[in-house]
């Protein structure tokens, strides 16, 4: 069972008298030397006249307690000593005469018959002399009878001899008093020296013998708070009492050693309840408020606003210079006065460890500091100042931090009744802002928001991670991306297999290792993640967990490394400006400490950016540049690389046969080093060349060999993207449901391996064999899924074209208001990110738009917009196409020859280029117009044309087209009577 014991901290006779002196330390040297004067003396004729000098709440009091106690306890003390204590504030001695009434009105209770009736007689006597004449005949004849000696004890003497009893003839009695009676004994105390002490000419001058009662030391607190713990049965705390040492050691700092202020910390370590620490300690401050206020009485005004000051002086260093500066006074004034109060015991120096010239002063206790900053505007603070000090001094060390945590969160869980949440709540926001390390102020929060979240609170858990402030800008955007993506968007995230809090987690985990030196572990944690998120397209955390890395890279080469990766991230994102920023910072490290592999990579990164935004020729001069260093070094596998994006160049801009030349060499670097997973992407990359120019049968031989290298090396990322493009084509031959198969095998690797931006893009590409099937509803609902992961992962280029193919379904559901919206919102994404071949190609579906709808002129418009974009960045495939566009537009208004025109441009690209779809395309609206103007052998050889070619490439959407046609001008035979009128202009040929 707990002891519950009143203890006197500001008044005597409160305190249990066993307590009082078995918590006793510091004091015993003085006691002892007290005690042994007073046996000692007898029958000298001398008195003792002691005075303990000692600031307020030093155990003055208490100290007179053990005095009176132990003479009451020693026999041969008791039978030789009477105490006659006096109240802490006698108010009412104002004269010797009151000295003297006072003494008798305590002696009455002692010797009632002998004192009550001369106190009773005197007690209205004016006459200050018959007063003094009668009390000192009474008091010795009562020494005369009783064999015992006066040992007065007289508190606060200063202000009874500087401010109460101001007649000096009255202190000379007072003097002579003490000097002529021998069993008259005074012991006195004091919180300062006081000035009549120091004043030659002031009767009691060198009168007193004087001792000081300094402050506890930490290993006379550490007995002290273990002796009340014992008193008070705290076993458990008391197994475990070095675990208080850190509080301890707090207390020594925020008191200052001041055994009152010990005692008033006593029941914050005794409970340790902070369920609500505000009210606490407002209420300690409160209690403590009398104490420091006397304290401030006994300094004079310019010390007080010195102290208040620098009290405010939260986050500034106190050196003198500042505190001048807020003080507004003189260097010299301000100088002074610190000395004066350094030498007084109120300040504190050290020397400045910024420049180890200058000092750096604080209040000697930091308790007071605190109260004296309590009255602080908090205009709109978040935290509480003195709070938050507090805090940071009663757990100093991130261990106390973390236990004290795990016990309060322990009990909001418990949601026990009548329980205050908020309390308990608040006192954890408090604890993680404690830190004065604000790396260990990242991780504190971080693990109270997982942990709170583990419990279901949510709310609070956004609240500790919305606190944050730190200068790191990385870690402020780890917490920004929790908050949003962990609290407000997790619903979503489920929807697409994404847990932002075990993301979290293992960030935090990566930060507990970085921190305590385990820097091979927090590197091993550090790259797992990277690859993590870079898989589920979580790219703005990847970007926030690269840039909280470089805040501590300490190597150019390193810093070098993470810009270009941070560059990589948001280039992923669609974020171009950005990651050319990133790009450029790697680029300009690399160059300066010459890193001829970097600075290729980087040139390489660069080129990507222009392409991206159709900046084809850009692009190309920085690949050329990389391709130059790369060869220089002999960097047979950057080489490799670039000559792979070069060749994307040309593949963009249509020239297939140049491209397909920089893929053969990729391809032969990569063969010749061994790099499988290159050669696999390469084989990809060709097949590409071969599906645009629609010879699908030789796209899909290199794309089942990149299939075979990607299975054999274990590349799930790259099989995934494989099986994807295999799909492709064959959409494009009209085998709907192998394609299928094949996506359905591509979605479900990426959904295994997390690959986000993998997965929105296969979701994106089986909505488009719904389409083609005229299932509307099907495929909206995986274009719904596509837009969803794209937005969540801030996939920009590919919600782009999500929301395009969207427009589509509406379009072909004839709902062209829609569509349109959809269109309106690709085309903004396009030309925010700069992506101008996307621009181009939204530009020319919105003509479509239009066209459909009979506007004729506003669809022109758009149709030259996107010409323009489409020639200016080198868009051959897409200028031929918009190309067929514009003369369908002339086709619709009748203007035939303008459309032949440029149909005849239209194909003239497409031949250029070996676009064998699009010269299908081409091809059958050039056999319209050859109809429109009654020329129908010229369409029809035409179409025999397309017929053909269709074939040959197993494009089924032109096959599907000629058959539709055949129906339309009366071939019963369809694809049949194509393939006989072919042969029949073929013969035709061959004998012209």
């Amino acid at each position: 069972m707990i002891n519950q014991t009143a203890r006197g901290l500001f008044r005597s006779g409160i305190t249990d008298p066993k307590l009082l002196k078995t918590s006793t330390v510091g004091r015993q040297d003085l006691l002892d030397d007290i005690l042994g004067k007073l046996t000692s003396r007898k029958n000298k004729r001398s008195g003792i006249n002691q005075l303990f000098i000692g600031p307020r709440g030093v155990g003055k009091t208490h100290f007179l307690s053990l005095i009176e106690q132990s003479i009451q306890e020693n026999k041969a003390l008791e039978k030789q000593y009477t105490v006659v204590r006096f109240p802490e504030e006698s108010n009412r001695i104002l004269s010797f005469a009151d000295l003297l009434l006072e003494i008798i009105n305590i002696l009455k209770n002692i010797d009632n018959e002998m004192f009550q009736p001369l106190y009773e007689r005197l007690e209205t006597e004016p006459s200050d002399d018959i007063v003094i004449d009668e009390i000192l005949h009474y008091l010795q004849q009562w020494h005369n009878k009783s064999k015992k000696n006066i040992l007065l004890m007289i508190e606060n003497l200063d202000v009874l001899l500087s401010e109460q009893v101001k007649a000096k003839i009255d202190i000379h009695k007072f003097r002579s008093f003490l000097m002529d009676n021998s069993h008259i004994i005074m012991i006195g105390t004091a919180p300062t020296y006081f000035s009549a002490l120091n004043d030659v000419k002031h009767p009691v001058y060198d009168f007193f013998d004087i001792q000081l009662l300094r402050e506890l030391n930490e290993d006379e607190i550490m007995s002290l708070i273990k002796t009340h713990l014992k008193w008070d049965k705290q076993d458990d705390l008391l197994k475990n009492f070095n675990s208080l040492k850190p509080k301890i050691q707090a207390m020594l700092s925020l008191t200052g050693g001041n055994p009152r202020l010990v005692m008033m910390f006593y029941g914050l370590i005794s409970q340790d309840r902070l369920d609500n620490i505000k009210l606490e300690l407002q209420k300690l401050l409160d209690k403590i408020t009398p104490f420091y206020q006397d304290r401030l009485k006994d300094l004079a005004p310019q010390e007080r606003a010195l102290l208040e000051t620098m009290a405010l002086m939260r986050s500034e260093k106190r050196t003198p210079a500042n505190i001048s500066k807020q003080f507004r006074k003189s260097r010299e004034i301000t100088s002074v006065l610190l000395k004066r109060m350094v030498k007084s015991g109120y300040l504190s120096v050290n020397t400045n460890p910024d420049d180890k010239r200058s000092r750096i002063y604080r209040i000697k206790e930091q308790f007071f500091d605190i109260w004296l900053a309590m009255n602080e505007s908090r205009g709109n603070r978040k935290y509480i100042p003195y709070v938050l000090d507090f805090f940071s001094m009663w757990y100093p060390t991130k261990k106390e931090r973390d236990l004290k945590s795990k016990a309060l969160l322990k009990e909001l869980k418990q949601d026990r009744e009548n329980f205050n949440k908020n309390n308990i709540q608040e006192s954890l926001e408090y604890l993680s802002e404690s830190s004065s390390d604000s790396n260990d102020r990242v991780m504190e929060k971080a693990g109270i928001a997982i942990s709170a979240t583990k419990i279901g609170e949510y709310d609070f858990a956004k609240k500790i991670i919305n606190g944050l402030d730190t200068t790191n800008v990385g870690s402020k955007a780890i917490f920004t991306w929790m908050s949003k993506s962990g609290f407000e968007n997790q619903s979503q995230n489920d929807n697409v297999g994404i847990n932002s809090i075990d993301y979290f987690e293992k960030i935090v985990k990566y930060w507990k290792e970085q921190h305590s030196g385990q820097l091979e572990r927090a590197s091993i944690i550090f790259n797992e993640l990277k690859e993590e998120l870079q898989n589920v397209g979580l790219h703005d955390l990847h970007i926030a967990l690269l840039k909280e890395k470089l805040s501590d890279s300490a190597t150019n080469k390193e810093k070098g490394g993470l810009h270009n990766d941070i560059g990589t991230v948001e280039f992923r994102s669609a974020k171009y400006d950005n990651a050319k920023d990133s790009f450029i910072k790697s680029l300009e490290i690399r160059q300066e400490i010459g890193d001829k592999a970097g600075e290729g990579a980087t040139l390489n990164n660069i080129s990507q950016i222009y392409n991206a935004r159709g900046d084809y020729e850009t692009a190309l001069k920085y690949l050329e540049q990389s391709l130059e260093i790369r060869q220089e070094i002999g960097d047979r596998a950057g080489e490799g690389t670039t000559l792979n994006n070069i060749s994307q160049i040309y593949n963009a801009r249509g020239d297939y046969e140049t491209a397909l030349k920089y893929l053969e060499q990729s391809l032969e670097i990569r063969q010749e080093i061994g790099d499988r997973a290159g050669e696999g992407a390469t084989l990809n990359n060709i097949s590409q060349i071969y599906n645009a120019r629609g010879n699908y049968e030789t796209a899909l031989k290199y794309l089942e060999q990149s299939l075979e290298i990607m299975q054999e090396i274990g590349d799930r990322a790259g099989e995934g993207t494989t099986l994807n493009n295999i799909s492709q084509i064959y959409n494009a031959r009209g085998d709907y449901e192998t394609a299928l198969k094949y996506l359905e095998q591509s979605l479900e690797i990426r959904q295994e391996i997390g690959d986000k931006a993998g997965e929105g893009a296969t979701l994106n590409n089986i909505s488009t064999i719904y389409n083609a099937r005229g299932d509307y509803e099907t495929a909206l609902k995986y274009l719904e899924q596509s837009l969803e992961i794209r937005q969540e992962i801030g996939d920009r280029a590919g919600e782009g074209t999500t929301l395009n193919n969207i427009s589509q379904i509406y379009k072909a559901r004839g709902n062209y208001e829609t569509a349109l919206k959809y269109l309106e919102q690709s085309l903004e994404i396009m030309q925010e990110i700069g992506d101008r071949a996307g621009e181009g190609a939204t530009l020319n579906n919105i003509s479509q738009i239009y066209k459909v709808r009979g506007n004729y002129e506003i669809a022109l418009k758009y149709l030259e917009q996107s010409l323009e974009i489409r020639q200016e960045i080198g868009d051959r495939a897409g200028e031929g196409a918009t190309l067929n566009n514009i003369s369908q537009i002339y086709n619709a208004r009748g203007d035939y020859e303008t459309a032949l025109k440029y149909l005849e441009q239209s194909l003239e690209i497409t031949q250029e280029i070996g676009d064998k779809a699009g010269l299908c395309v081409t091809l059958f609206n050039i056999g319209h117009i050859h109809l429109q103007n009654n020329e129908q052998s010229k369409a029809m050889q035409k179409w025999a044309e397309v017929y053909l070619m269709a074939k040959e490439i197993d494009l089924a959407q032109a096959l599907d087209a000629l058959e539709k046609l055949a129906e339309q001008i009366g071939l019963e035979n369809g694809l049949q009577d194509w393939e006989e009128m072919a042969q029949e202009f073929s013969d035709k040929g061959k004998n012209e």
